[in-house]
């Protein structure tokens, strides 16, 4: 696989680069819960006569914070497991246009307003984890689509002599920087639906690609757009 022009310092996958990255972005998903767990309980103790409907508030929004960041812990585990190898792969024949079309039918049903159009031709499959790939599609589709104006965007797979490689694009997407894509979100495509930004989403695309033996990197041409691009070799690399 030809490396694409990557877009710093969102797509780079080079030592370091990573940790770097998942620093970022736990920093930046910690601040808000801790931020309103602070202010809330703050409020609470400096005012011994809140009325009780105030106290229920403050007590629910303390609640609903430490319910995301216990959900937040959870996501991070995973992320060290797949970057550490921890994490035990269930390995059987996946089909990768079938994986990414089944991540565009959930987007489309969790996010309304975000489309996919495809262009997915048949080919051999791959070894995989099919649930973790199917969220490395997920994620992928979805960040893409979810920067671009019209919220839409295209999708092409193609077999080639060593994997799969799977390019998603939208024309009307701005470069797709750690920034903006700290500030977007998408919804889980499983229950319980809760929301993760997508910078987090793109930190276990990035990983489950990795663990698999491929890789994922984000892409930027002004006369083109935004988009990212996963290659997946058709057997893992051993540990």
């Amino acid at each position: 696989m030809t490396p694409p022009a990557t877009s710093p310092p969102a797509g780079d996958l080079r030592p370091g680069a990573m940790e770097a990255r998942f620093l970022a972005v736990v920093s930046h998903e910690l601040r808000t819960p801790l931020t309103t767990i602070a202010s809330f309980t703050e409020s609470m103790a400096a005012d011994e006569d809140m009325a009780p409907a105030e106290r229920s508030l403050a007590l629910s929004a303390v609640r609903r914070n430490t319910d995301r960041m216990l959900t937040l812990v959870e996501d991070l585990m995973l992320l060290s497991r797949l970057q550490t190898g921890d994490l035990e792969l269930t390995l059987t024949p996946v089909d990768p246009a079938g994986i990414v079309r089944a991540a565009a039918d959930a987007l489309a049903k969790h996010e309304p307003h975000t489309a996919a159009t495809l262009d997915l031709p048949a080919g051999p499959p791959v070894r995989g984890d099919a649930a973790l790939l199917h969220l490395l599609a997920y994620a992928m589709v979805g960040t893409v689509a979810a920067g671009a104006a019209d919220r839409s965007a295209t999708v092409h797979a193609e077999a080639g002599g060593a994997g799969w490689t799977v390019t998603v694009s939208a024309v009307q997407a701005e470069q797709l920087t750690d920034e903006l894509l700290m500030a977007g979100t998408l919804a889980l495509p499983e229950p319980p639906h809760r929301r993760r930004s997508t910078a987090l989403w793109m930190l276990l695309a990035t990983a489950i690609a990795t663990r698999h033996g491929g890789q994922v990197d984000l892409t930027y041409d002004p006369a083109v757009g935004a988009g990212a691009v996963a290659f997946l070799p058709y057997t893992p690399v051993p540990d």
